[in-house]
């Protein structure tokens, strides 16, 4: 079953009967999350009512609130106290969870049918401000880092290992340049300078192109952060479109501006 976020989480309804058997009822809701309850059972093992399901289809960070309640068939609500398992914070998707709850330490004696609804809400995980200038101090050091950051994930780093690796391989091929250069000077065979001469030119000319190319990786990392939009940034976000008053004309004026 599809998850229902905030006001209306997860929810699926069991009846349980006195003799432990019960027909399940699941309802489908319009949600954000593509998170789904399924293979719900249930059992009554002794005084320990233990329910079974498989939270499927969630995110690979996403972490859910899962509370339950129980209802008489007469509508009174219980409260169920001894809850453990996969119950309460910080519960992960994945297949074979469960929840037991101890009925026996709650003081609650079944004499009628029940209702247990098991809730399932996203945990909203809190967004840490980032400051533009850290942002942009962490891709002077890193490229793409700030705006990772920014953009809270994203595969940003790539810009780093091209940064790096260009600026790596231009340091060798530099390095390459000068140990053939010097071997150019000591060499007293014509056709031998002639081709350190020419591996030396090559190897100059690479150093350069990839240097620049580090450059260009840097300087780009750089830009992007600075007019990058801040997803950490509290408040509203986006276009909005507004109106002020101008004493000059006496008229409303209409405004738009964009947030970033």
């Amino acid at each position: 079953m599809i998850s229902r976020l905030k006001k209306r989480p997860i929810a699926i309804l069991l009846f349980l009967s006195l003799v432990g058997t019960g027909i399940l009822q699941t309802s489908i809701a319009t949600a954000q999350s593509p998170a789904e309850i399924r293979n719900v059972n249930f059992t009554l093992q002794h005084d320990s009512l233990i329910i079974t399901y498989d939270l499927l289809k969630a995110g690979h960070d996403e972490k859910f609130i899962i509370t339950v309640e129980v209802s008489t068939a007469a509508g009174k609500l219980i409260h169920p106290q001894t809850l453990t398992g996969d119950v309460g914070n910080n519960v992960s998707g994945g297949k074979g969870k469960q929840i037991i709850w101890d009925i026996r330490k709650d003081k609650v004696f079944i004499n009628e049918g029940i209702s247990v609804e098991v809730f399932a809400e996203p945990m909203q995980i809190p967004v840490r401000f980032v400051h533009r200038g850290t942002a942009a101090l962490l891709s002077a050091v890193v490229p793409g880092l700030g705006i990772t950051k920014l953009n809270r994930g994203g595969p940003y780093w790539i810009m780093a290992i091209g940064f790096y690796g260009a600026a790596a391989g231009s340091y060798l091929y530099y390095s390459s340049a000068e140990n053939n250069y010097q071997k150019y000077l000591d060499s007293r065979s014509e056709d031998e300078r002639n081709s350190l001469h020419s591996t030396v030119t090559t190897q100059n000319t690479v150093s350069e192109v990839m240097m620049y190319t580090a450059a260009a990786v840097w300087v780009g990392s750089m830009v992007w952060t600075l007019v990058a939009p801040n997803k950490t940034k509290p408040g509203n976000k986006g276009l909005s479109v507004g109106a002020v008053y101008d004493p000059n004309i006496q008229k409303p004026l209409l405004t738009l501006k964009y947030r970033f």
